[in-house]
């Protein structure tokens, strides 16, 4: 009955997304295996993972799961709990040689395999506590701490000592952030909380800020050279176009969002849609 559901769903949504000519075309429309609500594990971020799957952050019940792209469960984590315990984990993300998760509270990183196993980690040295993190392609990962109010790059299994970008240098940008992202090309973009956008070069230099006009925007999503923005709502436009966007009726409110190439995934309560950018 749940397959069917998802079938005659997924039929629905292609449609009214073909008739409305959206440049978010819909890809895929994963359910969420039922184990998740069993377990009580409600995702507020997640992020692409490796072979199809996706990772899953439980950051209040401190769980890290991995769901397969046949809906097989991979889990870790908990509050004092198991091997490997969390105690506030605040972003997970794929590296060239496994997976990483950012404690902060602990103020380190976990390191584990593609198989959830643990492998070791790190305690950051100065004392960050990030907040924020992203990863680019090269495996470096960029965190946020609002202590310093600095951007710090993590690569090779060390933190550098000085910030990869000083943002107490620019007047124009908040001390109140709430996401930091990494394109394709390795520039850094940065949301804040009044709804500005700020790119950053690789290397940590100033390139431009933005202020799009959508209300109350929560997710940066990379695309290729472009970058969007949206808000809970589903309301969205990209930057360098202008161009209007909207996420399926279906899957809002939004909790997150996570791009990879051109396919844009959303994550919602019970599922994750999977979309193609078509944007010019």
């Amino acid at each position: 009955m749940r397959k069917i559901h998802r079938i005659l769903l997924f039929i629905a949504l292609f449609g009214c997304v073909v008739q409305s000519q959206s440049a978010l075309n819909i890809v895929d429309y994963k359910s969420f295996p039922s184990e998740l609500e069993i377990l009580n594990i409600n995702p507020d971020v997640f992020e692409w993972g490796v072979a199809g799957s996706f990772l899953l952050l439980d950051k209040v019940d401190h769980q890290l799961v991995s769901i397969g792209s046949l809906n097989e469960l991979q889990l870790v984590g908990g509050f004092g709990r198991k091997t490997v315990s969390f105690s506030e984990p605040i972003w997970v993300g794929v590296a060239p040689d496994g997976i990483l998760l950012i404690d902060r509270l602990d103020n380190k990183v976990i390191s584990l395999d593609y198989r959830l196993i643990y492998m070791n980690e790190v305690k950051l040295e100065p004392r960050i506590y990030p907040e924020l993190a992203a990863i680019d392609k090269w495996g470096t990962v960029y965190m946020y701490s609002s202590q310093y109010h600095s951007v710090f790059s993590f690569k090779q299994g060390g933190l550098r000592q000085t910030p990869h970008i000083d943002l107490k240098r620019y007047d124009n940008i908040d001390y109140c952030l709430s996401q930091i992202m990494v394109n394709e090309m390795g520039d850094i973009g940065i949301l804040g909380c009044d709804n500005s956008i700020h790119i950053f070069s690789r290397h940590g230099e100033y390139q431009n800020s933005y202020y799009p006009s959508v209300d109350n925007t929560e997710f940066l999503v990379p695309l290729r050279g472009d970058w969007l923005v949206f808000n809970k709502a589903g309301e969205g436009m990209s930057i360098l176009s202008n161009k209007k966007l909207e996420i399926p009726e279906v899957s809002i409110p939004i909790i997150d969002i996570k791009s990879m190439n051109r396919s844009v995934a959303v994550l919602s309560k019970d599922h994750i849609l999977i979309l193609n950018a078509q944007i010019k």
